[in-house]
């Protein structure tokens, strides 16, 4: 009983998978992708046998008893059974089962490969200059080299890099919308260009393309442009690595969309994950509740200050279209702010220029040392620099604080 678990050479891996359920989507010549409840595998073959490993960590390599182990975690075992009796007594039922076992199957067609083999290397294509002039060019700037390929489909391809910086997917251009390429595992992964020797600020985009355009039309040197496809706690937390490592005070929030309030949206999720922030965020189909501490007087009086000239704002306007207040329409779009044991509950309208007003002020009062938020004139700043390469005088530099939220 020294020894446990040991047997995985035995175990023929991919009939492993087949046999808890997993679909094989797709067989290439060093690896097989199988797939269950949108969770992806890739499995290899080496020289000391099957591995696999899960698209958000390529570099780490497990083997067939870790799969037994992560299968049985979720079942319910018999009473007082803990975790290691279920592995046990599950891997020794596989081991019995000739069918699933190395010896009773022939190898698929697989090439071996290193320890270290990363399928996401083959999806991309350098760029080539002869095709997409324009992304070339900016592909060989500082920044942007190792950063901007190809596909096969030959759309633009931005790798996404996981906390342990290995390439766990990318971002793919399809010129009217940026997705994520296949099985990228874009919720555990960031893109962001070159970091210089000197850096003078972080900038956060929502994804690389706007960051492109953003570069095209300032041409800011020093700095480091980041794209988080998915705001969550794996993502934010690569990204405050990041700001650690490069010793940057200041983020710049520049996210964007189809719509401005998509940006909006994105810039309120993206402050309740700040370090050290104690704004909560919650919603219904209706409304947005935030929830932080008071703060100093200062900053409540200021923050509930604009929230007031807003309500009136929204008030008088009303009044220009109907001669009576509909009190219940003016109640369901207004900024209700209230009290609750030292902090404050602020209820937010799903509506663009609400929200925009919420984020301004706490921003403003809240954390104007630490953040500053940056929006184009137009939806994105891709569409904002297309719109500046067609207006004669519009390629006059305007100094980048011009584009800091107002209201």
């Amino acid at each position: 009983m020294d020894h446990w678990l040991t047997k995985d050479t035995l175990i023929h891996l991919p009939r492993l998978f087949e046999y808890l359920g997993y679909q094989l989507l797709r067989s290439e010549e060093t690896y097989l992708l199988f797939e269950k409840s949108g969770k992806h595998r890739i499995i290899i073959l080496t020289e000391k046998g099957y591995f696999y490993y899960t698209v958000q960590r390529p570099q780490e390599k497990l083997s067939a008893s870790d799969l037994i182990t992560t299968h049985v975690s979720k079942m319910e075992g018999a009473k007082e059974e803990l975790i290691w009796d279920k592995v046990a007594k599950y891997y020794d039922e596989v081991v019995k089962i000739k069918s699933l076992l190395v010896a009773n199957n022939p190898d698929p067609e697989l090439k071996k490969v290193e320890m270290n083999f990363n399928h996401f290397h083959s999806y991309r294509k350098p760029l080539e200059e002869s095709s997409k002039m324009e992304l070339y060019q900016i592909a060989h700037m500082g920044p942007f080299t190792e950063r901007i390929f190809l596909s096969e489909e030959r759309d633009p391809l931005f790798p996404l890099f996981n906390l342990q910086n290995d390439i766990c997917g990318y971002f793919h251009d399809m010129g009217t919308e940026v997705v994520p390429y296949r099985e990228s595992a874009i919720g555990h992964s960031l893109w962001y260009s070159n970091i210089p020797k000197k850096i003078e600020g972080l900038f956060l985009f929502s994804n690389p393309k706007e960051a492109l355009a953003f570069h095209k039309k300032f041409r800011l040197e020093n700095v480091v442009y980041l794209a988080l496809g998915t705001l969550n706690y794996k993502t934010t937390n690569i990204l405050f690595q990041i700001q650690r490592i490069t010793k940057v005070d200041k983020l710049y929030l520049s996210f964007t969309g189809q719509r401005k309030i998509e940006g909006y949206l994105r810039d309120l999720q993206l402050l309740t994950y700040l370090q050290g922030s104690e704004l909560r965020l919650t919603h219904t189909d209706r409304t947005l509740m935030v929830r932080f501490p008071m703060g100093s007087d200062r900053s409540f009086t200021r923050l509930y200050d604009h929230i007031r000239s807003y309500n009136k704002a929204l008030a008088k306007r009303m009044l220009e279209y109907n001669k009576v207040l509909n009190q219940n329409l003016l109640n369901k779009f207004s900024i209700v702010v209230s009290k609750d044991n030292g902090d404050l509950r602020v209820r937010l309208p799903i509506e663009s220029q609400a929200i925009k007003v919420f984020v301004w002020s706490y921003y403003k009062n809240y954390l104007n040392k630490t953040v500053d938020i940056l929006k184009p004139r137009s939806a994105n700043w891709h569409a904002d620099w297309e719109n500046s390469c067609n207006q004669v005088n519009e390629r006059k530099e305007v100094p980048l604080k011009e584009y800091r939220i107002a209201l």
